[in-house]
């Protein structure tokens, strides 16, 4: 399994001295450097030899918008397509779109909607298929959002996109809040393609990991083991004082199933 480092540009360079063997970063960010910026960065990466393999926050988006009279689909046409090409070009292989607040249901009633996101997460994985890059929705806990908190409900939706790049992810952080059984995991592990990690117990705190914690990681670990999940695993915290001593904190806790 392969353990990421979370942050934005300007903390590249202290993930990868930290020791992580990727890096995930803010795709927003990225889609808005300056062509010249961008392609400096693209060099940097390669010559580091430390992938961004994983694209955060993939809009940037932070108000309420999917299930309001505001929304356009077509609106991000455009953003989606350059934002897909410089995550291909990045080497990114995978965008997740947690974007809590954009799909906030402003009512219960709001459901009634949810056609528009359907037709949006097809449009957005077509066009990240088109550069071979995987759409990753992210079920969040209900500090974050109202909409789609679990694995199961993750799953319903890629199912009615029915879209062959499209994939969920598990959040211990999201799994905690949302009070979701580990066991998911295991379940529907064939959809899911990314995982984060981070001290759960706290809001709006996201601590690094570490083997003192107030908090057993056990039961999570043992689900990815059992699951037989072998890919990215991303330590999505706060940007930490001291990248070194976060790491190794983090690859403590995370050793058996590195």
């Amino acid at each position: 399994m392969k353990l990421g480092g979370f942050g934005r540009i300007a903390d590249y360079e202290d993930i990868c001295q930290a020791g992580f063997d990727y890096a995930e970063l803010d795709v927003p960010e990225i889609e808005a450097l300056p062509e010249r910026e961008f392609d400096a960065f693209c060099n940097k990466v390669w010559k580091r030899g430390v992938p961004v393999l994983a694209g955060a926050r993939a809009l940037p988006i932070v108000n309420p918008w999917f299930f309001t009279e505001h929304f356009q689909a077509m609106e991000y046409k455009d953003y989606l397509e350059h934002a897909c090409q410089r995550a291909s070009t990045l080497g990114i292989k995978k965008v997740v779109l947690g974007n809590g607040k954009a799909r906030w249901l402003p009512e219960e009633s709001s459901i009634q909607k949810e056609n528009r996101f359907i037709h949006f997460m097809r449009m957005f994985a077509e066009i990240a298929g088109e550069h071979e890059v995987e759409v990753i929705l992210e079920p969040l806990g209900p500090k974050y959002s109202n909409y789609v908190n679990t694995l199961p409900e993750a799953v319903r939706v890629i199912r009615e996109v029915h879209m062959p790049n499209l994939f969920t992810m598990a959040d211990l952080r999201h799994m905690v809040w949302s009070g979701e059984p580990f066991e998911d995991i295991v379940a529907y592990v064939n959809y899911v393609h990314h995982i984060h990690i981070d001290y759960p117990a706290s809001y709006p705190q996201r601590p690094f990991p570490k083997l003192e914690d107030d908090f057993d990681y056990t039961e999570f670990l043992k689900a990815l083991m059992k699951s037989g999940y072998q890919d990215t695993l991303t330590v999505e915290a706060d940007i930490p004082e001291n990248w070194h001593y976060s790491y190794r904190n983090a690859a403590s806790v995370l050793r058996e199933v590195l």
